[in-house]
């Protein structure tokens, strides 16, 4: 079995790239051997590393982007990429990185079970859907849908026409709603259907995806490859194996003022 992990960074943000980078070797020091796979439009900047990267042209973003209309189409399309190079794919922003092995994931993965990071229930702005024939596959959007957040998943080959369904939808969902998360709308309604059943993951992952977590961990991601950076591979990834992303309580006193965490 083809087991892949998988990554997506692009863009002028360097924590994007350096994030996936610094979770790919956590994941490797909790995961020796782990086939990683970085859609990125850096190549460059992996290429030392013990992964393999499929690179991202601007072109490529151009188109995956429909023209530039929906920026994380080029998210969506990467993972269809991705998984055609994969029997089994989990895949994690940038901003997640697991604690301790989680290729025990795979077994949670068949081509009728997949899971995403959490449900977060029916989105407000959704049902202006109704009634406007936008389809994933055979099946006419309603708006009532649940969103599933999409920073984590966990996918089987045999949906790589489910998530195909999902991207051709999401122009169309992003320009009725003008929202931010047609991509995560669509990947999840599309798992959920003809017999698929999609549920929540259960991987030991963390993430500094918010506010407050971000602003702690994003500096210490670039300062990691500053003092580590020239040392040889192994060296990294026994180091980034116990960084810490997380915030202590010393951490969360100093960011009391922040009205976000």
């Amino acid at each position: 079995m083809n087991d892949v992990f998988g990554y997506i960074a692009y863009g002028d943000n360097e924590v994007y790239h350096f994030g996936a980078l610094l979770s790919a070797l956590k994941l490797l020091h909790n995961c020796p051997g782990a086939k990683i796979i970085i859609a990125t439009d850096r190549p460059e900047l992996f290429r030392r590393y013990p992964v393999e990267t499929m690179a991202i042209t601007a072109d490529q973003k151009e188109q995956m982007s429909f023209g530039r209309r929906y920026h994380f189409g080029i998210k969506a399309a990467c993972l269809i990429k991705i998984l055609q190079r994969a029997d089994r794919l989990i895949f994690m922003d940038s901003d997640h990185y697991p604690y301790v092995n989680p290729s025990r994931g795979f077994r949670q993965i068949s081509p009728t079970r997949s899971f995403m990071r959490k449900c977060e229930g029916k989105h407000r702005l959704y049902p202006v859907l109704t009634g406007k024939g936008v389809k994933i596959g055979d099946y006419t959007l309603t708006g009532h849908e649940p969103m599933w957040q999409s920073g984590i998943l966990g996918i089987h080959r045999a949906n790589v026409g489910s998530l195909t369904e999902a991207y051709s939808a999401m122009l169309a969902v992003r320009e009725l709603t003008n929202t931010d998360a047609p991509e995560q709308f669509c990947i999840g309604v599309a798992l959920s259907r003809n017999g698929l059943s999609l549920s929540r993951h259960r991987l030991p992952v963390s993430d500094y995806n918010t506010r407050g977590k971000k602003a702690f961990a994003s500096p210490r991601v670039l300062k990691f490859f500053d003092m580590y950076g020239d040392s040889p591979i192994a060296d990294q990834v026994k180091r980034a194996g116990w960084y810490r992303l997380w915030r202590a309580p010393m951490d969360l006193w100093q960011q009391r003022d922040r009205w976000s965490f």
